[in-house]
C-alpha cells in the first residue's frame, strides 16, 4: 500500500505542469471570539499546478507566515505550509481574469501553540484560505496577481485546544514567472 501511495504521488508532481507563482502577503484584523487584533505577513511560492479545465486549476505550494497580535502575552508565532488550492473561473475570460479561490487542509507547522488568548493543542495545524483573486495581462501575459481573502490556522478539531487563528483580511500581490 505504501509503495502505491509513493507511486501516485510521483506520477502526480512529476506532470510537466510548472505554477512558479511568487506571492507576498499582509493583512489582519479582529479575532472572532476575541478581543485580540492579529496581523500577519508572508511569503507564498505554487510549485505545482494542475489543470482539469481552463476553469478549474488545483496548485500546490509552500507559505511562510509570519501572524502577530497586540495581546499582552503570546504576541506571535511563524507558521511554515503546504498547500492545495483549488481556483475557479469564470466562463467568460477576460483582461483582468477574475477567480474564486480556497485553500484547505494544508498541513502546517507553528512556532508556538498560543497566540495571545488563543490555544492550539500542539505545533501541527492546518491552513485554510478562501477568497477572490485576478490575474492581470502585464508584458502581455497574466503575469500580475492580487489576492483578497481571509487565513485561518486551526487544527481542524483533531486535537482538544482548538481555538481558530484568524486574519480576516489579507492582501496578496504577486507575479507568476
Amino acid at each position: 500500500m505504501n509503495r502505491l501511495l509513493v507511486a501516485v504521488t510521483a506520477a502526480l508532481l512529476l506532470q510537466p505542469a510548472f505554477a512558479n507563482e511568487l506571492l507576498l502577503s499582509a493583512g489582519g484584523g479582529p479575532q472572532p471570539d476575541s478581543d485580540q487584533r492579529n496581523t500577519t505577513y508572508g511569503v507564498d511560492y505554487s510549485f505545482k499546478k494542475f489543470e482539469k479545465s481552463y476553469r478549474q486549476h488545483i496548485h500546490l505550494g509552500v507559505s511562510y507566515t509570519k501572524v502577530t497580535t497586540d495581546a499582552d502575552d503570546h504576541r506571535s508565532f511563524h507558521a511554515v505550509s503546504i498547500y492545495p488550492q483549488l481556483n475557479l473561473y469564470p466562463r467568460q475570460q477576460s483582461w483582468g481574469q477574475p477567480y474564486f479561490f480556497v485553500r484547505a487542509l494544508g498541513p502546517s507547522y507553528i512556532s508556538s501553540n498560543q497566540l495571545g488568548d488563543r490555544h492550539q493543542d500542539n505545533h501541527f495545524a492546518f491552513q485554510a484560505q478562501v477568497g477572490y483573486a485576478a490575474r492581470i495581462n502585464w508584458r502581455s501575459r497574466e503575469d500580475l496577481v492580487l489576492m483578497v481573502s481571509w487565513k485561518h490556522f486551526s487544527n481542524a478539531n483533531l486535537f482538544s485546544d482548538n481555538d481558530g487563528i484568524d486574519m480576516p483580511f489579507v492582501v496578496n500581490v504577486g507575479l507568476n514567472f
